[in-house]
């Protein structure tokens, strides 16, 4: 099974663990306690820091994971209707993208163990972390921190793979390591129950040299989103109405690009983000878990053209870009589409009656698009029908930076940009969908009238809405257009479209590829292989039988 049963192999890995992680932030960057066995370990705070610290890493490695480059980036976005995915790139993504993925998908497989490594380690430090005898308060921090991390790995868990194995101790033999699934919604009560013991003994701020890890308003945040997952409205509400009002002071920026580039990090959106930059070496990104190694963002090598040295696996669908244009700004504004439109997309603006620009030292939209052509070219017929005109992906490349070859992670400085896991914009429209659902239109409508107000769009009023369902339409597209490609998507639709034929006639009207396969089955990835030959006493999902 994932979660290794020799607990004095995993402190060696645990307490050596803290180097890999290669953050620039001083929490992060803790020196390596060199293969310390269970004996010499938890004695000192420096002990249960490290320990905490290689929590996060399973979570935020730049390359595999739930947020890994290669992993749940490709693989979640790649789900959704509002991008498509380049043939002819890695088969595993291929089959997630087209729904033809089954239990011996390795992404799948990895994001599996990921997310189990990291509910072991904070095992670990919630059950070690007294043995260091430190002042109770910061023991109970360092507990929460971990408990925290836990309950996101189970409600990740839940909310893609639905039942799965539940581990809140450490295991002691292969009967404590080799458990049969609970139920689904048993695992995201387990998160639930996380989230709530842990905020009350984490800090709501953290000082500069700290910024990065878990505070209490990220626990509210994901409190609130699991209670909307599970259909508690009115605990939805509550939870992440929290967020709105003081001690927290969480507010939009007004430029919605400075999310995504490292110029202003942990900004007054940030809520929780993944800490990026270099550590040691910057030339080996694929062997995540050794000492010296670097946390560049790689988002931009999977994300950017040809023509700055990305590898280009992915292009913005029609339906994003129809949504973008349905609402222009109004006359008098200083660019013709909603503001959200330039930081996310790429295009030639005289096309649509703008001035152009350009990107990565001097280079036209013509430019990036002929270097994409070879790729674009291998799309069947029906990809390549661009009524909506011809479009790239600027969100997550390094086209903000304007150097020549930004997106390549080889290049003289790759991007140190770090990535959003919850910005308050989705406090925002988390509460606003969750404030409709349970009746409060007037509430719904100020969260999404702030969104709005931040894209240069006009304030709606209640009788632009006359039923609930505009509302909620108004919401969904909100929703949509601020956060593409990250990886919400998904998550969104299936909540959207409960019933599968339901949600495969919606992303069949949107050209989605592979929308013919979509099945109930695929609302969950299937319990991974080699997690099923390792574990006896489990069981593959019933819709995956």
């Amino acid at each position: 099974m994932t979660n290794n049963i020799f607990k004095l192999t995993f402190i060696t890995i645990a307490a050596s663990a803290v180097i890999i992680v290669g953050c620039k932030k001083s929490f992060l960057e803790t020196s390596n306690p060199n293969q310390l066995t269970e004996d010499k370990f938890w004695k000192t705070e420096a002990d249960v820091k490290s320990a905490v610290a290689s929590v996060y890493s399973p979570m935020r490695l730049p390359l595999s994971g739930y947020w890994g480059a290669f992993r749940g980036y490709q693989d979640i976005n790649a789900l959704g209707d509002d991008v498509l995915t380049i043939p002819g790139g890695e088969p595993s993504t291929t089959q997630v993208a087209y729904f033809i993925n089954d239990a011996k998908n390795g992404d799948i497989q990895d994001i599996f163990s990921k997310l189990y490594s990291a509910i072991y380690r904070a095992n670990l430090v919630i059950e070690n972390a007294g043995k260091a005898n430190l002042d109770a308060t910061l023991t109970k921090s360092y507990q929460a921190e971990a408990k925290f991390l836990r309950g996101l790995s189970y409600f990740l868990l839940a909310s893609n793979f639905g039942d799965v194995p539940l581990k809140t101790t450490v295991a002691q033999s292969s009967e404590d390591a080799f458990i049969p699934a609970s139920p689904m919604a048993t695992v995201y009560q387990q998160a639930i129950k996380d989230f709530t013991e842990s905020a009350g003994d984490l800090p709501v701020t953290r000082p500069a040299g700290d910024k990065g890890r878990i505070t209490q308003g990220a626990v509210y945040a994901f409190l609130g989103k699991a209670y909307l997952y599970i259909k508690d409205y009115g605990k939805a509400e509550s939870t992440l109405a929290k967020l709105l009002t003081a001690p927290y002071d969480y507010d939009l920026v007004s430029n919605f690009e400075d999310n995504f580039t490292d110029k202003k990090e942990f900004n007054k959106e940030s809520v929780l983000e993944w800490v990026y930059g270099p550590y040691n070496s910057q030339y080996s990104p694929w062997n995540e878990e050794s000492g010296g190694n670097a946390m560049y963002n790689y988002r931009p090598q999977l994300t950017g053209s040809p023509a700055s040295g990305g590898w280009f696996k992915y292009i913005p669908s029609q339906f994003l870009v129809k949504e973008f244009k349905k609402e222009l700004r109004p006359g008098g504004s200083d660019t013709k589409f909603d503001k959200r439109m330039y930081a996310t997309l790429m295009w030639k603006y005289s096309d649509f009656g703008e001035t152009d620009a350009t990107w990565y030292d001097n280079k036209s939209f013509d430019a990036l698009w002929a270097a994409a052509a070879t790729s674009i070219d291998r799309f069947e017929p029906i990809y390549k029908n661009f009524s909506e005109g011809k479009f790239l992906n600027k969100k997550f490349t390094s086209a903000w930076r304007d150097a020549n070859g930004g997106d390549n992670y080889w290049s003289a400085v790759p991007s140190t940009a770090n990535v959003e896991v919850m910005r308050f914009a989705e406090v925002l429209l988390l509460h606003a969908e969750a404030a409709l659902l349970n009746n409060h239109p007037d509430i719904a409508l100020q969260s999404i009238n702030r969104i709005r107000q931040r894209a240069g769009l006009t304030t709606k009023v209640a009788a632009d809405f006359p039923a609930a369902a505009d509302l909620m339409n108004e919401l969904r597209h909100q929703k949509l257009l601020e956060f593409y490609f990250e990886q919400n998507r998904w998550n969104d639709l299936k909540r959207w479209f409960p019933a599968a034929a339901d949600l495969k006639a919606y992303m069949a009207s949107h050209l989605k590829q592979g929308a013919d396969k979509v099945e109930s089955k695929h609302y969950i990835f299937p319990i991974p292989a080699a997690e099923l030959q390792t574990n006896n006493k489990l069981t593959q999902n019933p819709l995956w039988k």
